[in-house]
């Protein structure tokens, strides 16, 4: 393996292990927060919600770019001078940023009920 396949294996990895740790802490920290305030923080926030679809296009359009390129790649024999690597890593990137802000959304919401309940 040459070093930037070796890289994104590596990358890849590290973003699984991220992507575990940031749908976990959602999911624990959802269970204090009521759907209801969920609902009506995320009506008031459009900024989340279109961030969200640009992220969401952004992963949708490189792995429609990386399926391309590892046909190319694999069944073909192309050479594609590394954009499927590449592409792999700006879908998980697009991906764990999308994540991270619906994590920094969950966990703002809680924070501002604990301290409203006090």
């Amino acid at each position: 393996m040459d070093y930037v396949t070796t890289f994104i294996w590596l990358y890849s990895i590290g973003v699984a292990f991220i992507t575990l740790f940031l749908i976990i802490q959602i999911l624990v920290i959802s269970r204090n927060v009521e759907s209801d305030i969920v609902r009506a923080r995320l009506f008031l926030n459009t900024e989340l919600i279109n961030d969200t679809w640009k992220y969401i296009s952004i992963a949708g359009a490189t792995f429609a770019i990386n399926a391309v390129a590892g046909f190319a790649k694999f069944n073909m024999g192309m050479q594609t001078y590394y954009l499927w690597e590449i592409t792999e890593a700006i879908f998980f990137a697009a991906f764990i940023a999308m994540i991270y802000q619906w994590y920094q959304f969950i966990g703002g919401l809680i924070v501002r009920t604990e301290k409203q309940s006090k």
